[in-house]
């Protein structure tokens, strides 16, 4: 130490005797060790210390279609300075390509004041309906001022929603129904809606021919009716995917057939806080109009929904797809093909559609919401399905 070498110095100048050396050796050699520790403490507890600029070893994940249309990646530091941090960045195609899937940054400067203990760099997410995998791109790092890297790149992961891999489906081409896929209702509750119908498993009210799915639903006597309600509960049970039903509906006044999803968590949490999606219902007397919807929970019961109307003709007419694309972000309801309902989970909440749900056709006869059949419904009435397609 260049303070002791300069005591040694002094000390043979002034001649100082061997005992008296030992003695101021070792006082002046305490105080030294002393200040260097205060000395040392000092700069760990102050803001000169160089920061270690942290770049994550794990992927960032974004969703393809994420609200913000973007991927915020968080860059911290290790401590805090009380100099400006920067370092220069770009991005990099790997799987992703710029201007595609992503947009590319040619040069940029992350730039961290002093005081701060992290930046944020936004690469905005393009969504590419022609992909169907999950994608990756790259954002480099180099020339930090002011702190130390510990990585030099970063992985980027697009997660695709477009859902073209086919991961279940039932084309109805063998009798009878499959029970590895479906399991039967019954009774005559009134459903929580006032129906009048009793369920059964009986093949008058569920059966296929000829590659078709037929549900109907009958009025055997006077004030007596029957149909048949069919779900996947407990064997398949989806979230995040893309949902085809082609089928043909019937209709009549009180007749109410519905396409439907209910939250696998139904038997613990109950309904509404399950969940409810609604991919296709239809009032009888009104043929021309189907609705979707949404059930769930804020505060109570909360629903939206919205309608889809033929510009000709009756659902009852011919066969037409139903769709729902399911997003962790977004739930959308088409009409072959034809988009009519929209909804961003950002508007609202609560957003229990997170979670598994179950498939769920039936016909109802009569209840709050269509009514009770009168003289004009003819019965029976058939909801015919010819497959339900699930896309992940």
């Amino acid at each position: 130490m260049k303070f002791l070498k300069s005591y040694y110095f002094m000390l043979s100048l002034l001649k100082i005797s061997d005992h008296d050396f030992r003695k101021r050796k070792f006082i002046i050699t305490l105080n030294a060790l002393t200040l260097f520790f205060l000395l040392n403490a000092c700069n760990k507890t102050g803001n000169s210390q160089i920061p270690d600029i942290i770049v994550s070893n794990s992927a960032y994940e974004v969703v393809e279609d994420a609200p913000e249309g973007a991927v915020n990646i968080v860059i911290s530091l290790s401590n805090s300075s009380d100099k400006v941090v920067t370092v220069d960045y770009s991005t990099a195609d790997s799987t992703a390509k710029a201007g595609k899937d992503y947009t590319g940054i040619t040069s940029g400067r992350l730039t961290i004041n002093p005081g701060q203990s992290y930046g944020t760099i936004t690469v905005s997410i393009l969504q590419n309906p022609g992909q169907s995998q999950d994608l990756f791109f790259k954002v480099l790092f180099s020339n930090p001022q002011n702190g130390t890297l510990t990585n030099n790149s970063l992985k980027v992961k697009i997660i695709n929603v477009d859902y073209q891999n086919l991961v279940w489906s039932d084309e109805f081409n063998e009798s009878p129904l499959n029970i590895s896929f479906w399991n039967y209702e019954q009774g005559a509750t009134g459903w929580g809606n006032n129906e009048l119908q009793n369920y059964t498993s009986s093949l008058d009210n569920v059966h296929i021919d000829s590659g078709y799915l037929h549900i109907t639903a009958l009025n055997p006597s006077a004030l007596s009716y029957t149909s048949g309600r069919i779900t996947t509960q407990g064997k398949k049970e989806f979230t995040n995917c893309r949902v085809e039903i082609r089928a043909k509906l019937p209709e009549g006044k009180g007749i109410w057939p519905a396409l439907w999803m209910l939250g696998a968590n139904f038997p613990t949490a109950g309904w509404p806080k399950c969940g409810e999606i609604d991919i296709m219902e239809l009032l009888g007397h009104e043929p021309a109009v189907v609705h979707g919807a949404v059930h769930w929970d804020q505060n109570g019961h909360t629903s939206r929904t919205n309608s889809y109307s033929l510009t000709s003709g009756k659902f009852s007419s011919g066969f037409h797809i139903f769709s729902l694309i399911w997003t962790p972000n977004r739930l959308i309801w088409k009409v072959d093909n034809q988009q009519f309902f929209y909804l961003n989970r950002t508007t609202m909440a609560s957003f229990p559609f997170s979670l598994p749900q179950f498939f769920i056709f039936n016909i109802a006869v009569g209840g709050n919401w269509p009514g009770n059949p009168d003289e004009t419904t003819v019965f029976p009435q058939h909801m015919i399905v010819d497959y339900i397609r699930v896309y992940q």
